[in-house]
């Protein structure tokens, strides 16, 4: 296995983890347990495989324990993730949570008040 092409597979892949999720991290191995459950199991898998790799790989030796074709099948399964998040969707479904939240409380808080008003007789 080349170290300079998992090397650069492995920045593509933190790129689009940065672009696509907003997740940073030193490494890619810490950019995938940050990210947790923003990324399906397998997603998770591959990625930590993939940084467990890239490990092996800076050691001759130990470089011939890495499998090409599970290299290859895990980093194209991220890529084709990650290409299918779309950033504004992201924020627009956290901004419409959030929403969701303050209207929910803001019914409660009308309905509580209602029914007090309703207690002491004054509606």
């Amino acid at each position: 296995m080349d170290p300079n092409a998992l090397h650069n597979q492995i920045e593509e892949i933190r790129t689009l983890m940065w672009e696509r999720l907003r997740i940073r991290g030193r490494d890619l191995g810490h950019q995938v347990r940050k990210a947790g459950r923003l990324l399906p199991k397998r997603q998770r898998r591959d990625g930590a495989f993939l940084a467990q790799a890239a490990v092996l790989v800076r050691n001759p030796k130990l470089a011939r324990m890495v499998d090409e074709s599970r290299v290859q099948r895990a980093y194209d399964d991220m890529v084709a993730f990650l290409k299918t998040v779309d950033p504004k969707d992201r924020a627009k479904g956290k901004l419409l949570g959030i929403l969701g939240v303050i209207a929910f409380n803001l019914l409660l808080i009308f309905a509580v008040g209602v029914w007090y008003l309703w207690s002491r007789g004054l509606v």
